[in-house]
């Protein structure tokens, strides 16, 4: 679940989230908080972490098992934002794509290459600065509005660079959800795919109650959600402990497979 401030977070952990998303709404879909709030969340966060558990497949190859909580952070969109160094205690990032399917990126006007080069510039620059590697989650925007790269170009660039998922959001938070955008048959292709490459399915924007029939039979391996938890349903207001507990006892009924970030 996305949490803007320390006290969000005290709530939200004692719900037994999973996944706490730091970001500032009002600074847009996925909006960059200010390092001190960085901070103050991992404060908290960290009373409630657990060391991972590295296990090892039988090809050899060693895998990351998480238990406890796990901190993610939005850093803003790619070409507005620039890398900096992340704190101890974040496990995964994520930047936004808006304007990279039409404007110019790295001075080249509606290239793919150019907005996986900077993408990967951008990765490269804040590990650099934090002096460790992260697991990334590809966004891709489901609303035209935000002129980003499709779902299929993001899922083929995530599956390529071997990031820890895709993450299916929108970019402005009214109009349509991400069941009106894209068929059944669409999102459940996606998930197929990325699961049979060992990588996660997370999905947001404006998740409603209303929508956890429907969502529960994609079964995505994450579910992102802010103002379905909020004070009159507004994603910029504070996070209201009573639709906290409507929304996880909607979300705890029979399910197998499903968290919330």
């Amino acid at each position: 679940m996305s949490v803007r401030n320390a006290e969000e977070a005290r709530l939200v952990v004692n719900t037994g989230v999973t996944v706490l998303d730091v970001k500032d709404p009002a600074r847009g879909a996925l909006g960059r908080a200010d390092e001190s709030v960085w901070r103050e969340i991992l404060a908290v966060a960290g009373k409630q972490r657990v060391e991972p558990v590295v296990s090892e497949k039988s090809s050899g190859s060693v895998i990351r098992v998480d238990s406890g909580l796990v901190v993610s952070l939005a850093l803003g969109e790619l070409l507005e934002v620039e890398p900096c160094a992340i704190p101890e205690g974040v496990d995964v990032l994520k930047v936004g794509l808006a304007q990279c399917g039409r404007q110019q990126c790295s001075g080249q006007q509606g290239s793919d290459e150019a907005w996986i080069r900077k993408w990967l510039q951008f990765r490269e620059q804040t590990e650099a600065l934090s002096k460790r590697s992260f697991r990334w989650m590809a966004v891709a925007y489901f609303d035209s509005s935000a002129q980003a790269p499709d779902l299929e170009e993001v899922k083929r660039f995530a599956i390529q660079q071997q990031l820890a998922g895709v993450l299916i959001d929108s970019y402005q938070k009214a109009g349509q959800t991400m069941t009106d955008v894209y068929s059944w048959e669409r999102l459940s292709s996606c998930r197929d795919e990325l699961v049979a490459v060992g990588m996660l399915l997370a999905i947001a924007g404006q998740i409603r109650v209303e929508m956890l029939p429907i969502l529960k039979r994609l079964e995505p391996h994450l579910m992102a959600v802010r103002s379905a938890v909020c004070e009159l349903g507004d994603r910029n207001r504070s996070v209201s402990p009573e639709a906290l507990e409507q929304f996880c006892a909607e979300l705890s009924q029979p399910l197998d497979v499903m968290t919330q970030e």
